[in-house]
């Protein structure tokens, strides 16, 4: 489940990027996304502060952001379990996103 969940969230945009330096999100910050016919967005989210399970984290997960790379990049394959590549072209960048867990 978990894999076809990542595979699922591949996402790409379709408006104009504004440069890479220009990113809003950096590494280590906790994010959300979502998904709407006007396409992807993706939001500040705080970071999840309990260990275990949360059944919210199911319906509405929170990301962790683990590189932010150009928009023509990839993320590494296999670099965290359940990794998500999230093409974001409003910030002309490519963000590999793993599920946030509590510390």
């Amino acid at each position: 489940m978990r894999r076809l969940l990542a595979l699922g969230f591949v996402i790409a945009l379709t408006a104009s990027g504004c440069g890479l330096l220009d990113s809003k999100h950096k590494v280590g910050e906790c994010v959300r996304t979502r998904v709407s016919l006007g396409g992807t967005d993706i939001t500040a989210a705080d970071c999840p502060t309990t260990k275990g399970f949360d059944a919210k984290s199911i319906t509405d997960p929170v990301y962790k952001i683990t590189a932010v790379l150009e928009y023509e990049k990839s993320c590494p394959n296999g670099s965290t379990f359940g990794g998500i590549q999230l093409k974001h072209e409003p910030d002309d960048a490519v963000y590999c996103l793993s599920p946030a867990t509590g510390s």
